[in-house]
C-alpha cells in the first residue's frame, strides 16, 4: 500500500471508524475514511498515486 506522507489518520470513535477522518497536512483538507479520493489517491492500493495530486506537486 503506497501512502501519502502528508496525510494523517484521526480516531474519533471507539467503535467502528464511520466518525475517523483523515487530514491532509498540506491542504489542511480533511476526509472521511470511505473518501474515494483516500481510497484511490492518498492512501492507495496500488503505486503511488499521491504523488499524482497537485497539491502534492506543488509543496515547498
Amino acid at each position: 500500500m503506497s501512502r501519502c506522507y502528508y496525510l494523517d489518520y484521526i480516531s474519533n470513535s471507539y467503535w467502528g471508524t464511520s466518525s475517523d477522518k483523515y487530514i491532509c497536512k498540506l491542504c489542511g483538507k480533511e476526509f472521511y475514511a470511505d473518501d474515494p479520493q483516500i481510497k484511490y489517491t492518498c492512501n492507495s492500493t496500488y503505486s503511488d498515486e499521491y504523488q499524482k495530486c497537485p497539491v502534492y506537486k506543488d509543496r515547498r
